[in-house]
């Protein structure tokens, strides 16, 4: 394999592989199912003196 034939495969295939898994985690994070799981998440990092003032 010459220089020039891997650097056209990892060029071409290389972006093609990465916009898929782009989008294969954009989908998983903005799934409808995953909110609850985002919101706890979220909630999870707060203390009780982290909150605003009532």
């Amino acid at each position: 394999m010459s220089h020039d034939l891997a650097l056209f495969l990892a060029k071409t295939f290389g972006l093609f592989y990465l916009m898929g898994f782009f989008i294969l985690i954009v989908i998983h994070t903005y799934r409808p199912s995953r909110k609850s799981a985002a919101e706890r998440a979220a909630a999870s990092i707060l203390t009780a003196e982290d909150r605003p003032c009532p």
